[in-house]
């Protein structure tokens, strides 16, 4: 398999200690060198600004401009290339000095220095990919984040649009509803003159597709205060057995004309909750009427279980079920 070609630029002033590094690396087996040897780090940068180099073996004392100048020139020039400074000043300060600076590594230059070089190249080109790769990623990584809080300002911003449209309609339907019902009990009441059976059957038969209306209309206004984070619980001490109780008379008709059982399972006390009345009672309706629409035969079962400072309700019916692959969106 062909090897890896990597150039390597030697900024070295001593032409002897660069044919040195030259002929060591030319044995290593890692990559396919292509070696080009700079006297000064002015040759340096010249060079580097014509064409691309893998790595910079850059010589630390240079006559006129020395290694940290050119390393500076080469991090204002903003040329991308992973540097290794070569010195003979191989103390802390001077390392901790030259990676502040922007090399990535060092390397004293003690005898036999050149034998280190092969690696200390393998390591530098791995860390610079590394840390390029890295900073690709994140540079994506904030990219998407971007496009995502846009698109999510957007998607919210169209929530609440949708929020203030449907709560804009339930007001708007609340209105003429209230005034209908208004009239129609003062008909049913005789305000308007007698009022015959067969008109009072048809009347009743109004007052529950008011009703129903009204309801559905509590409900949008109910979901659009929940999307919008401003539904508010007033919460009191109630027994929520007397509250199902009374819940469930009012279903007894419709149960007792469908011919199925409406049956109550409460404790013999009082059992006392903190909760929101109108919610609850909400959840009630909801629930008991849902038993008892869908359910043709059998009975529906309205159990409450105290359990000693936790209260359990169970709607149960005989009724079809929510089909399996359904019950995911419910539940």
């Amino acid at each position: 398999m062909a090897k890896e070609k990597l150039k390597v630029l030697i900024v070295e002033d001593n032409p002897n200690d660069a044919f040195i590094v030259k002929k060591r690396l030319q044995k290593d087996s890692a990559f396919d060198y292509e070696i080009t040897h700079a006297l000064s780090g002015e040759e340096a940068l010249s060079i580097l600004e014509r064409e691309a180099y893998n790595i910079v073996l850059l010589d630390y004392n240079l006559p006129k401009k020395g290694g940290l100048e050119i390393l500076e020139e080469i991090k204002q020039k903003n040329i991308e290339v992973p540097v290794v400074m070569v010195t003979g000043q191989g103390d802390e300060i001077v390392a901790a000095q030259l990676i502040k600076e922007g090399a990535l590594d060092y390397l004293p230059k003690r005898e036999n220095y050149e034998d280190a070089v092969p690696f200390m190249i393998r390591k530098t080109i791995a860390e610079f990919r590394s840390k390029a790769e890295r900073e690709r990623l994140q540079k994506e990584i904030a990219l998407r984040k971007e496009e995502l809080e846009r698109v999510n300002a957007q998607l919210m911003e169209l929530d609440r649009m949708k929020s203030d449209f449907v709560a804009n309609v339930a007001h708007e339907l609340r209105t003429p509803l209230t005034i209908i019902k208004g009239n129609l009990d003062n008909i049913d009441k005789g305000f308007a003159g007698d009022v015959q059976p067969k008109q009072k059957e048809i009347l009743g038969d109004v007052f529950k597709v008011i009703n129903r209306l009204s309801r559905l209309v509590s409900d949008l206004l109910d979901l659009s205060k929940i999307e919008s984070g401003k539904m508010e619980l007033n919460k009191e001490n109630m027994d929520i057995a007397a509250l199902a109780c009374e819940i469930v008379k009012t279903f007894e008709a419709l149960a007792g004309s469908k011919n199925i059982g409406l049956v109550k399972e409460f404790p013999d006390k009082a059992v006392t909750v903190n909760a929101d009345k109108d919610k609850l009672t909400q959840v009630f309706i909801n629930l008991i009427g849902n038993a008892v629409k869908f359910t043709d035969k059998g009975k529906v079962t309205v159990r409450i279980i105290d359990m000693q400072g936790e209260v359990e309700v169970e709607i149960q019916d005989t009724g079809p079920g929510i089909p399996r692959d359904q019950a995911d969106k419910v539940f």
